[in-house]
């Protein structure tokens, strides 16, 4: 069956492109990814020599997971993808080389499960001087990175799951969004940047030096697992200008991580905890506005947090929320969905545990200049039962 409908795809596709001069196409969308090593990919350098000339400006090109194919990079040459816009290439190779020609009105590049490497994106970027957005999602290849200064366009980058890359130079001036999985080596020159890490253990201080990230004003971090939330205090000082922090934990098996956690909450909980960690030389004078979502009663959190308030003495507001969003103070609606099995509010008393947390070792170091909001779980929903 499944060949049968490959055949079917291929020949409608050929049928109408066979018919197609090519003259006056604007977007043209190919997608193989529900095909099984289709017969089509014969015909895809023919078709994309009929629909890829002066004039079209979004090319999209979705190929199977069976194996990589080449993406026929001379299409593109001769002046015929000079008009492009948007380029999305998924799951195929392409190899870009000094004869690639010049893409110089392309804007958006998406590149995803692609194999390319270093150095032949870095040939591919040369070509397109007015890029103003660039995505990379799962490309394997890459170790190496350089975004070139003459791309004084580019605006936003994202990276995601390029497992083996290790270092990024940036040297484009105007980044100012910045999206990266798994923390970054050397990132320059970035206003707002976000970071997202999945079961992230390695302690940060020794990634980030100080003033790592001078023009850093933005950011926002999501740490999916355990973590030593107080090892952020590098991140901080790395970037001096830095006046936002969002921060955002998940940890959906909570079952099975308490137990490294337990005797933390314990201390926190009890009426003699142990002492904070604290680290001197640390000055965040930029700082003003802080949020920490999904808060628990863990130390590291509490450290960080009593950390943030002793050292950055432009603070206007701090915000630690124990319900991810779920509970709207103004309207005080619940907006938690019970069939949501990996909910934070699905052990609602671990909230609990965090507000009692905030009380006792936070509340009291709040300056009169900050303004501390505390977003607790639905009483009327959570009902607090043998906490003290």
């Amino acid at each position: 069956m499944g060949k049968s409908r490959d055949r079917c795809f291929t020949c409608t596709v050929n049928d109408i492109l066979k018919k197609h001069s090519g003259i006056g196409v604007k977007t043209f969308e190919l997608d193989f990814s529900r095909c099984c090593k289709p017969k089509a990919y014969e015909y895809l350098y023919r078709w994309l020599q009929i629909v890829v000339t002066p004039g079209i400006e979004k090319l999209t090109l979705e190929m199977s997971g069976d194996e990589a194919i080449n993406f026929p990079c001379p299409v593109l040459s001769d002046g015929n993808g000079s008009s492009i816009q948007y380029l999305h290439l998924g799951r195929c190779a392409f190899r870009p080389t000094d004869s690639l020609g010049c893409l110089r009105n392309l804007t958006e590049l998406h590149l995803d499960w692609v194999r390319i490497t270093g150095d032949e994106l870095g040939c591919l970027l040369s070509s397109c001087v007015a890029l103003e957005r660039l995505k990379l999602t799962r490309c394997p290849e890459i170790t190496y990175m350089k975004i070139p200064s003459w791309l004084q366009r580019l605006s936003y980058l994202q990276v995601l799951e390029c497992h083996r890359l290790r270092i990024l130079r940036n040297e484009a001036p105007n980044i100012y969004s910045f999206h990266f999985k798994e923390l970054p080596y050397s990132v320059l020159n970035l206003e707002t940047l976000r970071i997202c890490s999945r079961n992230e253990l390695v302690n940060t201080t020794m990634a980030f030096t100080p003033s790592k990230f001078l023009h850093l004003k933005h950011v926002g971090i999501c740490i999916i697992g355990a973590y030593d939330y107080f090892s952020l205090v590098s991140f901080l000082d790395a970037a001096p200008l830095l006046e936002t922090f969002d921060l955002r934990v998940f940890n959906y098996f909570l079952n099975l991580q308490v137990v490294t956690f337990k005797q933390t909450i314990g201390e926190l909980i009890s009426n003699n905890p142990s002492q904070l960690q604290r680290v001197a030389g640390y000055h965040h004078d930029k700082l003003q506005r802080v949020k920490i979502s999904r808060f628990y009663s863990w130390k590291s959190l509490v450290e960080l947090t009593c950390h943030i308030l002793e050292n950055s003495s432009s603070l206007q507001r701090l915000t630690l929320d124990t319900t991810d969003d779920r509970f709207d103070a103004a309207t005080s609606k619940c907006s938690y969905n019970r069939l949501d099995k990996y909910s934070f509010l699905d052990k609602p008393m671990e909230a609990h545990k965090a507000v009692l947390a905030i009380r006792k070792h936070i509340k009291g170091k709040v300056p009169s200049t900050v303004q501390l909001d505390v977003v607790e779980p639905c009483r009327r929903c959570y009902p607090i039962r043998h906490l003290s």
